[in-house]
Formats: structure tokens, sequence, C-alpha cells
């Protein structure tokens, strides 16, 4: 019995000895800061020009016109046909958390106040999500695409890319038709605008 009593003693002694060999538990908090600044710069715009035949993307800069340059006279169809077609990419830069909308308006695609290519135009309206995924927003011909808008909402995760191109006479927008000989001869001008507005 005193020697059951002493192992108790003595496993009690190294318990004891062993706890207060251990040290006690301890917490340190260190806070973690980033501050993001304001950017609230606006719209960002790059145009592309596509080739019409290979599909292949030249180089975005938000300083190149859209420009169909001289049409070619595709005989077989008594048709118009452009060498390309263009893409522009339209973002926002702000993270203010304004909810603004992007619009799109136009000026007349025209040689003189009688003669104009607005329905021999395509407008498409897409959102990227990335630079190959795109949903459909709309497809219009350049005469209806004025005052045409996307808000932040609709766009959100996304930016708007709008491509433009001469109607082919397949897959064209509603109103939408290729270029034939009854159109007159010249230099058509005309442009576009994206505003966004908080």
């Amino acid at each position: 019995m005193r020697k059951v009593v002493l192992n108790i003693a003595i496993a009690a002694i190294l318990v004891f000895c062993f706890n207060s060999l251990c040290l006690a538990a301890q917490s340190k908090t260190i806070n973690v800061t980033a501050s993001v600044p304001t950017i609230s710069s606006g719209l960002n715009v790059s145009v592309a020009r596509i080739d019409a035949t290979t599909g292949v993307w030249g180089p975005a800069d938000p300083n190149n016109p859209i420009d169909f340059g001289t049409l070619t006279l595709d005989p077989a169809y008594s048709v118009f046909r452009p060498k390309y077609y263009y893409a522009v990419d339209v973002g926002i830069i702000d993270n203010t958390g304004t909810a603004w909308t992007v619009t799109h308006t136009r000026n007349s695609i025209q040689r003189d106040s009688v003669n104009n290519l607005d329905s021999n135009v395509n407008v498409t309206f897409m959102k990227q999500t990335s630079s190959t995924t795109a949903n459909d927003l709309s497809k219009v011909s350049f005469a209806n695409s004025n005052n045409i808008s996307y808000t932040k909402s609709q766009l959100n995760n996304g930016w708007l890319r709008i491509y433009y191109g001469i109607a082919s006479g397949q897959g064209d927008a509603t109103g939408v038709s290729a270029i034939g000989l009854d159109k007159p001869a010249g230099t058509y001008t005309g442009s576009v605008v994206i505003t966004m507005t908080p």
C-alpha cells in the first residue's frame, strides 16, 4: 500500500514538474492592411482591325480609325466587299462604385445629304468576359445604333465589345443589306462616339 501511495506521489510530482516546464498558451494579433486607391479615370477604348478573309487581328490602338478602305466588287454577286472589319473594346476604369452607363452614338456614314452607308453596316454589341468568351447583346444596322446604351450591372464582370462590318448579304442585322452597284461611287465618312456617364 505504501508502495502504491509512493508511486502516486511520484507520478503527481512528475506531472506537476512537467506542467511547470511547459509554457502557457500565448497569442499575438498582427494587423494586416492595404489601401486600394480610388481610380476613376473613366473610359478605355481600343480599336482593332480584323482581316475579313483570314480573321487575323491587327494591333489594338485607341487611335485606330474604322477605315473600311476601298471596297472590292464581288462579280459573282455584284456587291462590294471590304478587306477588314473592326472590333472596338470599351472598358471602364472605375472602382468608386458609381453606377455608370456606356452609350453608343453615331454620325451618318455619308457621301452627301442623300447617299449614306447607314443601312449597309452591321453593328454588333457583345459582353466579353474573356478574349474568347462573349454573350450577344444586340445586332443592328449602323442607322439603328444611335443611343444604344449598357449599364454597369449589364456588363458586370466583363466589358463591351462592338463589331463593325460591311454587310455580306448573309447573317446581317435586320434592315441591313450589302452594298450593290446602285450605291453611288465616292468616299463616305461618319463617326462613332462612345460616352460614359455616371
